[in-house]
């Protein structure tokens, strides 16, 4: 296993810059994920470890060892990392017990250490009584179990993960992100997941790297990207979010319409006066409930019943609305008239994408 140290890693493709000068450090042992959109440099980055491009400036080091760099990129084959991609790519004339092995036949093994290596691998993925059947036999979450396998079965020093659930169905996504958060916590290998599933992030990872741009929004623990976003987009990407435009009256305070709003505010805004806006999940905000500061007038404009909680969305002002996650007891229903709250603690203020400070 081994440590990774991304160093100024930069990428360019033409006068088109995918990344701009990234850092991230990623300890031994450790599962990270890069979250984003598409475009925003997370499978750039991933290339550039497999080794399957050049960067055009900084450096990528795993256990000390300088594997890429504009002057030396080290082969992928030497690198001691397997990848996992997106679709599964087992072969279908194969049995899972030999499309497992394959990796270890071009290695040359002893037969003893290349039955203790496989049966160790479909151990870990829980496919040791599948291991005489074809890919046609298996569901789509148990081939991709076969591509892990395969992958973890060469006892590799870093794991790369690119977009492994994507072709599955929003069941045995749920099923397998836990699955590989499991494996990962058993053999405790150097592991980087690229994703644009926010829940595959918060499930499996030790550290969530969100980007955008080619640039890294935010380096942090899933809670500490979830409750303390480091701007409006990594707040609005990850989860569901509330933006609510307005100005700033003074630091915690945000003018909307005829109300005051009160929030930490970490929108980093040097000047009053300034365009802001205030960011709340629905699930913080509470309908018919007066707090001491933070309660609005609203219309509701629509509400969902989605069995575990009720999706409201409520006019605030003109052309201002909020959603808010109640219990699916409550019923309130459009057009009437409801009292909102959005308690401080829960509120944030940060800057509107033209006006953030430069990062």
């Amino acid at each position: 296993m081994s440590d990774i140290d991304i160093r100024q890693l930069s990428k360019s493709y033409g006068a088109y810059q995918a990344l701009k000068s990234i850092d991230l450090n990623i300890p031994n042992g450790a599962l990270l994920a890069l979250l984003g959109p598409s475009g925003c440099g997370k499978s750039t980055t991933l290339q550039l470890l497999a080794g399957f491009d050049t960067p055009s400036g900084g450096e990528i080091r795993a256990g000390g060892e300088l594997i890429s760099s504009p002057q030396r990129v080290v082969p992928p084959e030497r690198r001691g990392i397997s990848l996992v991609f997106q679709n599964y790519a087992v072969w279908p004339h194969k049995t899972v017990a030999e499309n497992v092995a394959f990796g270890l036949h071009l290695r040359k093994l002893s037969r003893a250490e290349l039955e203790a290596r496989l049966s160790k691998a479909l151990e870990a993925v829980r496919l040791t009584p599948l291991r005489e059947r074809y890919p046609f036999e298996l569901s789509g979450g148990q081939q991709q179990r076969v591509a892990l396998a395969r992958a973890l079965a060469v006892e590799p020093r870093i794991l790369l993960l690119d977009e492994p659930l994507s072709n599955l169905d929003a069941h045995l996504r749920e099923e397998m992100r836990f699955e590989i958060r499991r494996v990962h916590d058993e053999l405790g290998i150097t592991t980087v997941y690229v994703t644009h599933d926010q829940g595959e992030a918060l499930v499996t990872a030790d550290e969530v790297a969100v980007m955008q741009g080619g640039i890294v929004q935010q380096l942090g623990s899933p809670e500490d990207i979830f409750e303390r976003p480091s701007n409006a987009f990594v707040a609005s990407f990850i989860g569901s979010n509330n933006e609510i435009p307005g100005r700033r009256e003074a630091l915690g305070q945000l003018r909307v319409a005829d109300t005051l709003l009160h929030a930490e505010d970490r929108s980093g805004l040097p000047s009053i006066g300034t365009k802001a806006v205030l960011c709340i999940r629905p699930s913080r905000v509470r309908l018919g409930e007066a707090g001491g500061a933070n309660n609005l007038n609203g219309v509701v404009r629509r509400s969902a019943y989605l069995g575990e909680y009720r999706d409201v969305l409520i006019e605030i002002a003109a052309n201002t609305t909020l959603r808010a996650f109640v219990s699916p007891h409550l019923r309130p229903q459009p057009g009437e008239s409801v009292q909102v709250h959005l308690p401080p603690e829960h509120c944030q203020i940060f800057a509107t994408p033209d006006d953030a400070p430069a990062r």
